[in-house]
């Protein structure tokens, strides 16, 4: 008699199809979607050719009109940041206080414009196995989850950016020169294996435990 309940959960086991994995966060976003997303922006950014801009040593004011993105503070702080190291002197786009009282604003001299192609996770996971499913509580109105159980399952999240500079001159509105398309990507996966997991040993951004080190951990170690 009990045979046949465990041939029923096996065979519902082995034919379940591709399944999801259960989003968990205690916080609006999770840590691994903000730093896929920080990550792609970032290594866009970097691909930037700025030298074929022309903004080194000049007054440039960035517009971020016509970017929208819920990451929008860290992508322009990071613009912000690799502008200052090629030498560009930031100013906001009325100008800056002349160096004495009565002097003309010094305004800036290029406006650079960001915009975003793409700037989100993909979600491509797939598997072997039953997901959690909703499980009720006798008597009560509440609902739990059964425990996920895969055979093979891989999850995996990818971070893409894709942005684009373009340079004008602020008085005559003429275009001087664009940065082409900048892309991004990040990417981590978690993984399942005989019911056991989840693993998340495959990502670019987490950094290695070493990096993370409890100070006060690393300082009793140089004592010892």
């Amino acid at each position: 008699m009990t045979r046949m309940p465990f041939c029923l959960c096996l065979l519902a086991l082995l034919l379940a199809g591709c399944v999801g994995e259960v989003r968990e966060t205690t916080t609006q976003r999770t840590s691994t979607e903000q730093l896929l997303l920080s990550t792609a922006a970032e290594r866009a950014i970097d691909r930037c050719p700025f030298d074929s801009l022309g903004l080194a040593g000049l007054r440039v004011a960035i517009d971020d009109s016509h970017f929208e993105s819920y990451d929008k503070g860290y992508v322009l702080s990071s613009l912000r940041h690799a502008l200052s190291e090629q030498g560009v002197v930031l100013v906001p786009a009325e100008g800056l206080p002349g160096e004495h009282e009565g002097d003309a604003p010094l305004k800036p001299q290029r406006i650079l414009e960001l915009r975003s192609g793409a700037l989100g996770v993909n979600d491509n996971s797939w598997g072997i196995g039953l997901p959690p499913l909703p499980l009720p509580i006798p008597q009560t109105n509440l609902t739990t989850e059964t425990p996920s159980l895969y055979l093979f399952y891989r999850g995996k999240q990818e971070g893409w950016a894709k942005l684009q500079l373009w340079v004008y001159d602020p008085d005559t509105r003429v275009y001087l020169a664009k940065s082409g398309d900048l892309w991004g990507h990040s990417y981590y996966s978690s993984w399942w294996i005989l019911f056991m997991g989840p693993f998340g040993f495959s990502n670019d951004i987490y950094p290695e435990e070493e990096a993370v080190a409890d100070p006060e951990e690393e300082a009793d170690e140089t004592t010892e």
